[in-house]
């Protein structure tokens, strides 16, 4: 019974890990000089240009959540006392590039990139979800003038394969942009083997439309404002076991679909020529045909950025959040939903700082340090793994040809 609840408990947190993470997407920090550039239109004299990159990380993460709502009969990670695994990723990546020139003011890019991972710790169990990556993304881009920004068709696909292959998967995305201005992307999200794999949360297959505006301007001579809203719809498979479909309230066969908006408002102060700061506001709504999975998310954060030189720089970044779920009431202290219980809501505060050191034009070191504490309003003991502190430190080291 003990070992139910508590697969329960893990499934309840894995919804709410996958059934955000458009937002984990938009929570991301943006990386270094990124806080202030512009798209770079490269002009269409430029000859074609060919460039081969790879890096090696290693990543400490204490709470690695990745598969943990699997079949608890079947994983070798069902049924563990501790839900939040630590464990070490090591990555090895080739990025292979090319740019070159179609016909005038038409040029095209593609872009292929292999990683290989590997999980470690866990007692070992961590080594099914070791995997290789293949990425390939395509770019055709039209600039009629200068002054104007591009037209930008693209494609990318990737195929993941882990050691357990019930995990493997594709990916497909379509887009459309003009400049940063508007942008629209299709993706298609696929397991393989769709017939025979396991019925799981994790597994579920999607499509998702997404389209974005962008607004950017200056204010007197020091400050940048940049808007951005985004509406995305998302439709997912049917694939569900009993159990999920009992916690959600999902019906068999029904298809959940999601509609999502997602605003962001950053302003940025240029202090000096190696001092910046930026404040931001990100609001994230979902909206489901299921109750279960309505919530609205709002940050706050400040950031740092400290210019040292050319290609060395510090990033400090401290945020807020707030998380409410509409369809969610609490359990009490027996594992029971009383009348009138309030509906969970967590609250989050994280930190990140970042340290890019270039070597010289070969080579680059990049380090990464972020930190999370949630606390939920939940009170069953079994859910007491919801209030977690969540870390992640990854070292970098990148190369250029």
């Amino acid at each position: 019974m003990k070992k139910e609840i508590f697969f329960f408990g893990l499934c309840f947190l894995t919804f709410i890990h996958l059934g955000a993470s458009p937002l984990w997407a938009q929570l991301q920090t943006e990386f270094g000089q990124s806080l202030f550039e512009k798209e770079t239109e490269t002009p269409e004299t430029e000859p074609a240009e060919l460039t081969v990159n790879a890096h090696i990380s290693n990543t400490f993460n204490n709470h690695i959540e990745l598969g943990l709502s699997v079949d608890p009969y079947t994983s070798s990670l069902a049924g563990k006392d501790d839900p939040q695994l630590s464990g070490l990723i090591s990555r090895f990546g080739i990025n292979l590039s090319g740019d070159l020139p179609v016909v005038d003011k038409l040029r095209f890019k593609l872009q292929y990139t292999p990683q290989v991972e590997n999980y470690t710790g866990a007692e070992g169990k961590l080594s099914e979800f070791n995997a290789f990556s293949n990425a390939l993304s395509t770019e055709l881009r039209f600039q009629p003038d200068a002054s104007l920004p591009s037209i930008v068709a693209s494609y990318q696909g990737q195929h993941l394969l882990r050691t357990s292959n019930v995990y493997n998967n594709m990916e497909h995305q379509f887009g459309f942009r003009f400049g940063r201005v508007l942008e629209y992307t299709f993706r298609l999200h696929r397991f393989d083997d769709e017939e025979t794999r396991r019925e799981d949360f994790l597994l579920i297959g999607s499509n998702t439309h997404n389209t974005t505006a962008r607004l950017q301007f200056g204010i007197l001579k020091q400050m940048l404002a940049k808007l951005e809203y985004g509406l995305e719809h998302s439709s997912y498979q049917t694939n569900l076991n009993n159990l999920i479909l009992g916690v959600t309230g999902l019906e068999d066969n029904e298809r959940r679909t999601d509609l999502r908006h997602i605003g962001s408002a950053k302003l940025i102060q240029v202090a000096t020529e190696q001092l910046m700061f930026q404040e931001e506001v990100n609001l994230f709504l979902n909206r489901s045909n299921v109750d279960f999975f309505n919530f609205v998310s709002t940050e706050v954060a400040a950031s740092t950025f400290y210019r040292i030189e050319t290609g060395r720089w510090l990033r400090l970044r401290l945020s807020r959040v707030w998380i409410d779920f509409d369809g969610r009431q609490i359990l009490d202290e027996t594992g029971i939903v009383r009348e009138g219980a309030p509906e969970r809501s967590d609250r989050q505060i994280g930190a990140n700082i970042q340290l890019n050191w270039e070597f010289n034009q070969h080579l680059t070191l990049n380090a990464d340090y972020q930190v999370t504490q949630n606390q939920t309003n939940e009170m069953d003991p079994f859910l007491d793994f919801l209030n977690y502190t969540h870390t992640i430190a990854t070292v970098t080291l990148r190369g250029a040809y």
